[in-house]
């Protein structure tokens, strides 16, 4: 795995297979690890215990948690609006009916402040070829927010020095990336993966369906 720079990563961290799987891999490769979790006023909400729960137990060097209050004010994401139903057959719609809009956009943005503010030249994000529907989990999303964060990075403006998204998952499936966190000893019945946000899962939405067939897998 190429990495220039393996002092310190800010991983994106919700708590579910991907970014935990990420965190572990971070924790692996880098000598400081933050983790960056969002309360978004997201109906799962609760994968922020669970995301909490395996920071801790990491023993990662800062869990930040934000909140984001202008989601709470945005219709038409079954994420967002309690009033739409979560799909509970795979996505038929491009982009899925579950898209928070810009989501990533926001997420990395944020995360980039604190990589200027913490000094990080990397920043982590477990997106993969199973997200393609979703328009800011493509290959090209992640080109052009990194330029875009190097545009207006103080790091790269005092250093001199390019702050990358580290997105390793892209072109991997969830049970690529499974297999990953196996070898790294993750315990996956610690994450939580749920678009209903219900204790236990639903077991119904897409989202339980896919962490069901990656497990198995």
């Amino acid at each position: 795995m190429l990495l220039e720079d393996r002092e310190k990563v800010l991983v994106l961290f919700s708590g579910g297979i991907d970014s935990t799987t990420l965190l572990y891999l971070a924790k692996k490769y880098f000598k400081e690890v933050y983790a960056l979790s969002f309360d978004y006023g997201q109906r799962h909400r609760v994968e922020l215990k669970y995301a909490k729960e395996i920071a801790k137990e990491l023993k990662v060097k800062e869990h930040i948690v934000v909140e984001i209050p202008h989601y709470k004010l945005i219709k038409g994401s079954a994420l967002l609006d309690e009033s739409l139903e979560i799909p509970k057959e795979e996505y038929k719609d491009e982009p899925p009916v579950t898209t928070v809009p810009a989501r990533n956009l926001v997420f990395l943005s944020i995360a980039s402040s604190f990589a200027d503010a913490y000094s990080i030249k990397t920043i982590g994000i477990g997106v993969h070829a199973l997200d393609v529907p979703y328009p800011d989990c493509r290959p090209e999303f992640i080109s052009a927010i990194e330029s875009a964060i190097n545009c207006s990075s103080l790091l790269t403006a005092r250093e001199k020095v390019r702050v990358r998204v580290w997105a390793p998952f892209l072109g991997m499936t969830k049970k690529d990336i499974v297999k990953i966190g196996r070898e790294l000893g993750i315990d996956y019945s610690k994450t939580y993966s749920c678009y209903m946000g219900t204790e236990p899962p639903c077991g119904e939405c897409p989202t339980c369906k896919q962490r069901e067939e990656a497990l198995k897998a």
